[in-house]
């Protein structure tokens, strides 16, 4: 049985959902407190998922049953598909939130949830993850058979079918929903590395004994075609690849719909800090997003969809990963954030 303050915390996240203060949320289920009656060798985790049927209830059903996941929001999303969100703010930079996972990440920054169930088809976990410093990952090996219906095309023509992904603040957190989704080996040895030039020395003293081959990458800003050439050049000889991404949203707005007007809205495009998140799922391919602690920037490291790669890819991810932002972190979760006394209140601290 949960203790008294770990409850009251976990009425405090359904209260600031109930509030609604980024418009992130569409159904709040507060019967979700429910969990903490139950006996279970798993502590309750409150998850939120993309409101949208690509996600399957059979997926929250395993997660419930393997880490004690408590189903606790319907997560807004950007209209159509959107890669920019122009309804819904980002909580730290004011400008609109990268879609098109956009209320999922918003409710994992501010605390409403644990964890984040969203759907990518062209960087819609991993670029809204990165925009507010989560962790994000995504693989076509959660809920194959389920998703391959949702098949789809592009806005600059490429079909593909979506997958499916999470975000968390914490990387245990991540992990520990991914190996809920899917059965991993022990990851074995060291994997192999391909990343940008320059990078190797900076992995190897992070980590030791590291196996790194360095690459000439495209400009990450290139058209996705190019991209997706390069990650089927690269991924079937290594291990891992490793991309630096950056800053999301930030000096651009990534969005094709605006950036195909002119070669102003295009250039604007290209400065959206998004590179192969745009691509990793039409890949094929898992990928991992790690935030390096810079506002909307991190590390994207990228597998084929193997069992063994991926958990080779989670293991090579542990010691790249970096506190949360104390501030930014304190700020977000603070219950007092969301309901301060307001005038005329009495004080009782």
């Amino acid at each position: 049985m949960a203790d008294e303050e770990t409850v009251i915390a976990y009425a405090q996240k359904t209260f600031v959902a109930l509030k609604n203060p980024f418009r992130s949320v569409d159904r709040v289920f507060p019967s979700a407190i429910e969990a903490f009656r139950r006996k279970s060798s798993a502590p309750v985790r409150y998850a939120g998922v993309k409101n949208r049927a690509q996600i399957p209830p059979r997926l929250l059903n395993r997660l419930r049953e393997k880490g004690n996941y408590q189903l606790h929001t319907l997560d807004a999303a950007s209209f159509g598909g959107r890669a920019v969100d122009i309804s819904l703010k980002n909580p730290i930079s004011g400008r609109p939130m990268t879609g098109s996972s956009s209320g999922t990440a918003i409710n994992v920054l501010i605390g409403i949830n644990d964890l984040g169930i969203g759907v990518d088809g062209g960087g819609s976990v991993l670029a809204p993850a990165l925009s507010v410093n989560l962790f994000g990952f995504i693989s076509p090996l959660i809920e194959k058979e389920y998703v391959a219906q949702f098949s789809k095309v592009s806005t600059d023509g490429i079909r593909f079918s979506p997958s499916i992904g999470f975000m968390a603040r914490e990387y245990a957190e991540l992990e520990r929903a991914v190996r809920c989704a899917l059965e991993l080996p022990e990851p074995a040895g060291s994997p192999s590395v391909v990343l940008p030039a320059g990078m190797g020395e900076w992995l190897r003293r992070r980590i030791p004994g590291a196996r790194c081959r360095e690459a000439q990458y495209p400009d990450l800003a290139a058209d996705r075609r190019t991209l997706l050439r390069f990650l089927g050049g690269q991924l079937g000889r290594c291990d891992v690849l490793l991309s630096r991404e950056g800053p999301v949203d930030c000096a651009g707005f990534g969005d094709t719909v605006f950036g195909h007007f002119d070669e102003r809205t295009a250039a604007s495009q290209r400065r959206s800090g998004k590179g192969l998140v745009r691509v990793v799922n039409m890949a094929g391919a898992t990928a991992l997003a790690v935030p390096n602690g810079e506002l909307a920037c991190g590390l994207v490291l990228i597998c084929r969809s193997e069992p063994e790669k991926i958990a080779g890819m989670l293991r090579l991810a542990e010691p790249l990963c970096v506190p949360q932002d104390s501030l930014a972190h304190s700020y977000f979760t603070r219950f007092s954030t969301y309901f301060p006394e307001e005038f005329g209140e009495p004080s009782y601290i």
